[in-house]
């Protein structure tokens, strides 16, 4: 009695000892697993799904050897792999492989790739997996659910031809760009072409616009564009597949530098890549076919914005995985955002200049046209801030809820057919180079201190608006002509609504640049022949009649 209880000791010290050592591993399991764990524990039809082992070990002093040993139900198989050996044996196939798991903390993975064959029924079934080590083992027992599934459509259309199951593997069915972050085809941008930053120009937007410096890491990190990648899976497969996309040049066919992956960076290397995250001129990443026959994925697209060259490519999009590998090329443009927002920039900083230089010929305006010129000047200036700039103010935002990016068609007729009657009139009765600036300046400050529209862009606009029209009138000789004839008012008039369609392209691009808005190219033009073209002449015709009028009103 006492020797039987002595081995029953003996036993159970032994397996607590062996439950004990066990207790530093940790064995995760999970049949089919995907990235985004969706149709966990279910397969369909003659699917190709991944079986995810995971071995960690914790307070282990030494490496020890690991075998590992899968049996798979009857009709489940595992595709090729060098590293699995496969043993067919009563209870099912069997795969082995042998670990090595480091000391203290170690740990190894894989990803093993099973088909299912005809062979296997439908309902539940059960996957073994056992590790063991010299004196523990442990056990997972992964129970899935398998579907027979609905037949292909290319073996109902051809039911006496055999299946070619190369047919039925997963594939690139479309890729398209550049989308936006929700995969919406984005209207702003032509197909296939990405847009690159002007990074000299980054910090002088920013700073224009109250932002204070670039952060680059942002710059960098951020996508340049999206792409739309649709796979095709019609054996409804459950896979891990890594995604690349590189640029081709179309001359030689070689990889060419430009895309690259994302990173951080940090404080020694601020305007650049930190580590070697951005040395592959490649942007990658990792997808998941998760079992249904159709799947689109959006990825983004990184740009090196200090080596991307601007022109034609390929843009080769690589899919592997499992030993598979799909490659689709699909032409490129890399292209830098239109100059024409630097050149508005640059245009109104010369007049800005321009007019400060010329300040005392504005006093010397003033002194020739007398108190009373000054005085008509003023008034002319309030009309033009009352009947334009306070109704465009209070309801211009009310009209663009109704009408959207067209409300400027209808406050255009304020600003464009009024604003230069006025003008017109005033030139009529006081033709003086200086006349347009004092009126612009006067309406400018009132503006300003009565809505508080003191802002940088502002004082552009209106700098823009002296110079180009105070240079149009000096050389069509507007200021040197003794009488105004019809004939010749007419042409001024259309050479005045040319400017003013100019001002017009300034000021929208001018808006563009500083404050990452978009016009599309029509939108643009649709404006400067409106707003800029047509009202403007017409209001300048106008206001002579008007300023004649106005004069004879003066005379007597």
């Amino acid at each position: 009695m006492l020797k039987r209880n002595f081995w029953w000791i003996v036993v159970i010290v032994f397996m607590l000892a062996q439950t004990a050592f066990a207790e530093g591993i940790n064995l995760e399991t999970t049949y089919p697993y995907s990235l985004d764990h969706k149709n966990i524990h279910k397969t369909v039809g003659s699917a190709t799904n991944p079986l995810y082992i995971n071995i960690e070990s914790y307070d282990v002093p030494d490496p020890q050897d690991v075998e590992v040993e899968i049996i798979l139900p009857e009709g489940l198989f595992c595709n090729d792999d060098a590293d699995w050996q496969k043993i067919k044996t009563d209870q099912g196939l069997v795969i082995k492989r042998n670990w090595l798991l480091p000391a203290n903390y170690g740990q190894n993975f894989d990803l093993l790739y099973l088909r299912a064959s005809e062979e296997l029924a439908e309902g539940k079934h059960d996957i073994v997996v056992k590790v063991s080590g010299k004196s523990w083992q442990k056990n997972n027992v992964i129970t899935f659910v398998h579907e027979l599934g609905a037949k292909s459509e290319e073996v109902i259309d051809q039911p006496t031809k055999q299946l070619d199951k190369s047919k039925f593997n997963w594939y690139i069915q479309s890729i398209t760009l550049p989308v936006d972050n929700l995969g919406n085809k984005d209207d702003r941008m032509q197909d296939g072409t990405i847009y690159i930053k002007d990074t000299a120009l980054e910090s002088f937007r920013n700073r224009m616009t109250g932002d204070g410096a670039t952060n680059w890491a942002a710059v960098f990190n951020h996508p340049a564009a999206h792409i739309l990648l649709e796979m095709r899976n019609p054996q409804q497969d459950t896979r891990i597949l890594k995604f690349r996309a590189e640029l081709i040049d179309k001359a030689t066919g070689r990889p060419a530098v430009g895309l690259c992956t994302a990173s951080q960076s940090d404080s020694e290397t601020e305007h650049g890549w930190g580590g070697q995250a951005g040395s592959e001129d490649a942007s990658t990443a990792m997808i998941s076919l998760d079992g249904k026959k159709n799947q689109t994925f959006i990825l983004p697209l990184y740009i090196d914005y200090f080596r991307a060259v601007e022109g034609e490519y390929n843009l080769r999009v690589t899919v592997s995985g499992n030993g598979q590998e799909k490659i689709q090329e699909v032409p490129i443009t890399i292209a830098k955002k239109r100059s024409m927002g630097l050149f508005a920039v640059a245009f109104s900083f010369i007049c800005f200049i321009l007019v400060c230089l010329t300040v005392g010929k504005l006093k010397k305006c003033i002194l020739n046209i007398g108190a009373k010129g000054a005085i008509t000047i003023a008034l002319f200036a309030a009309v033009a801030f009352g009947s334009i700039v306070v109704p465009t103010t209070l309801f211009g935002d009310l009209l663009h809820v109704f009408l959207g990016p067209f409300s400027g068609l209808v406050t255009g007729v304020l600003n464009g057919v009024l604003l230069y009657l006025l003008v017109m009139s005033l030139l009529v009765i006081y033709r003086k180079p200086g006349i347009v600036a004092l009126m612009f300046l006067l309406k400018w400050m009132l503006a300003g201190l009565m809505f508080g529209r003191f802002t940088p862009l502002g004082i552009l606009t209106y700098m823009v608006y002296i110079v180009v029209l105070e240079s149009v009138l000096y050389i069509s000789g507007f200021y040197r002509k003794k009488d105004l004839m019809p004939g010749y008012v007419f042409m001024v008039a259309i050479l005045i609504g040319v400017a003013d369609a100019f001002i017009t392209m300034i000021n929208l691009e001018q808006m563009m640049f500083f404050y990452r808005l978009y016009y599309a190219d029509w939108y643009i033009g649709l404006y400067m022949l409106i707003n800029g073209l047509l009202y403007s002449s017409i209001g300048s015709w106008l206001g002579y009649k008007v300023g004649i009028k106005l004069q004879q009103v003066m005379g007597e």
